[in-house]
């Protein structure tokens, strides 16, 4: 599974989002923000903390991410 740090602005500390590799490209995390540099621009109320890295699903700490996956979890 992909990760990438991102920094929500208004909150404390860093959290750790899923990339969904199912949009094209990768560029999105599960939650649906803009995972790569090039793409975030100032209006965001994100920043990338870093480049994308390998982790596991426990790994990942993004509130929103973690809703979202729970509910795909949960059409099992």
């Amino acid at each position: 599974m992909t990760l990438q740090k991102m920094k929500y602005h208004g909150t404390k500390g860093t959290v750790v989002c899923a990339i969904d590799k199912t949009s094209p490209g990768g560029e999105f995390t599960v939650c649906g923000n803009n995972s790569i540099d090039s793409g975030a621009d100032e209006e965001d109320d994100w920043d990338i903390i870093g480049g994308s890295f390998d982790g596991k699903l426990k790994d990942v700490t993004c509130p929103n991410c973690l809703k979202h996956i729970q509910f795909i979890k949960s059409l099992e």
